[in-house]
């Protein structure tokens, strides 16, 4: 039994933080802001044997580690609005928290389309609506707070979207920069637009457990959150209709909901946005890293 503790300490010892898709080891990883990026932690080990830290300046997040395959992967998740600079990844031993693995997270500033419009950041919200909307934002971030201990989109993922001759054309891509030429400032677009129609289905891009129902929230109309595990959460904003309820598991490919136009929206279409813990991330990039073949 010795023998095999031995093995199994000497193989975390050595892991190391790879790309599913390279088997060479990497001194470093770069990411951009927003980015999401699934990498292998180790073979041969229990989920239960290991944890993942991302430090970035003060603050600590986890990583969250699942198996697959007889192998451990983790989530690296660069926040938006993370400023770029070197951060660092660490693998700790589960039962003493020695640090097993460290490797340097590189971020560099993110590559964004620009949109420039008169039409741009041209709401003036009263104090009512700026109340209304914390109020709202509030319901939302707790909702965010529990999520399942397992990942429960193993069974891969799917855009939210079908496509078809007239719906799933991405129309507005994760980040892209939205300014005013009056102003001095910009806004980034928090998640990915896509093209439909209205009452158009939407699926759900993964199974989880619908954590959240906001009805006629003023920025976001109507949102369905669910919760994927491991502190990934999606988030389709704009409905015209909900179709699940709070606590209903559902599965990849689910209707959860119909195309709308309500809130902050002057169309027809649906924005999608995706968290990985306290991340907002580019939600394409965990659909296709998750896609199954």
């Amino acid at each position: 039994m010795k023998k095999l503790v031995a093995i199994a300490i000497t193989l975390l010892v050595c892991m190391t933080f790879d790309t599913v898709t390279q088997a060479e080891s990497l001194d470093a990883l770069t990411l951009r802001q927003g980015d999401v990026k699934i990498v292998k932690v180790t073979d041969g080990a229990k989920v239960s044997d290991v944890q993942g830290i991302m430090t970035t300046g003060s603050a600590t997040s986890a990583i969250p580690i699942f198996s697959k395959g007889g192998a451990l992967y983790g989530i690296v998740a660069v926040d938006l609005y993370q400023q770029p600079g070197e951060y660092q990844m660490t693998v700790y031993e589960a039962a003493t928290k020695r640090a097993l693995s460290t490797k340097t997270l590189i971020v560099k500033q993110g590559e964004f389309e620009k949109s420039v419009s008169p039409r741009w950041n041209t709401q003036v919200f009263g104090q009512t609506d700026l109340d209304r909307i914390a109020r709202e934002k509030k319901a939302i971030t707790e909702a965010l707070q529990a999520s399942s201990p397992l990942p429960l989109w193993q069974d891969g993922t799917i855009y939210p979207i079908e496509k078809t001759d007239h719906a799933g054309l991405m129309t507005t891509p994760f980040g892209q920069i939205r300014m005013n030429p009056a102003q001095d400032w910009f806004r980034f677009h928090r998640g990915t637009d896509f093209q439909a129609p209205e009452g158009f289905a939407i699926q759900a891009i993964a199974a989880g457990k619908v954590a959240h129902l906001g009805h006629d929230y003023l920025l976001e109309g109507n949102i369905t959150v669910i919760d994927h595990g491991l502190g990934v959460f999606s988030s389709y904003l704009h409905q015209s209709a909900f179709l699940v309820k709070v606590g209903d598991e559902v599965k990849k490919g689910d209707v959860i909901g119909r195309v709308g136009s309500t809130g902050n929206s002057h169309a027809p279409h649906l924005h999608l946005a995706l968290r990985v813990g306290a991340a907002l991330v580019d939600p394409t990039q965990f659909i296709e890293a998750m896609r199954q073949p």
